[in-house]
């Protein structure tokens, strides 16, 4: 057998080789997506502001859950300004969420109750002046 003859055969199998090393790792890879799809909750306007929650763990469980809110005003500029209270229904008294810095950003852990759906309410105030916003959230099975 010469050298070119091998070297042909070695670089066959080297090839074959990477495609199936790829594609192992292309199937690990969709098998660690959890196959549960994160929620996405659409914003809501209040006095010049956008204000938007995230929830960790995202879809939220029932139970406790990690609610973040995000407030910006006009061209997208933070609003800090404001006390963030959060609660998970009627029934539960309002805790005041934490602001992370002067950008926008509260974040607080809340009860957010059990079964398929919950709403979280996020209490809003300026001043005097204040505004309770409903978020409806599709809770994680499990």
């Amino acid at each position: 057998m010469s050298i070119t003859s091998a070297t042909k055969i070695f670089t066959g199998n080297l090839k074959k080789s990477l495609i199936i090393l790829l594609g192992l790792i292309a199937t690990g890879l969709a098998a660690c997506n959890g196959g549960s799809e994160s929620l996405s909750i659409p914003a809501q306007h209040w006095n010049e502001m956008d204000v938007r929650i995230e929830t960790h763990p995202n879809p939220p469980l029932a139970g406790m859950s990690e609610i973040v809110v995000i407030v910006t005003g006009p061209h997208g500029k933070p609003a800090g300004d404001l006390t963030v209270s959060l609660r998970g229904n009627d029934s539960m008294p309002w805790v005041q969420a934490i602001q992370d810095g002067f950008i926008g950003v509260y974040r607080r852990a809340v009860d957010i109750g059990g079964g398929e759906a919950a709403v979280v309410q996020v209490r809003l105030q300026q001043g005097a002046v204040q505004k309770v916003l409903l978020f409806p959230l599709k809770l994680a099975a499990g």
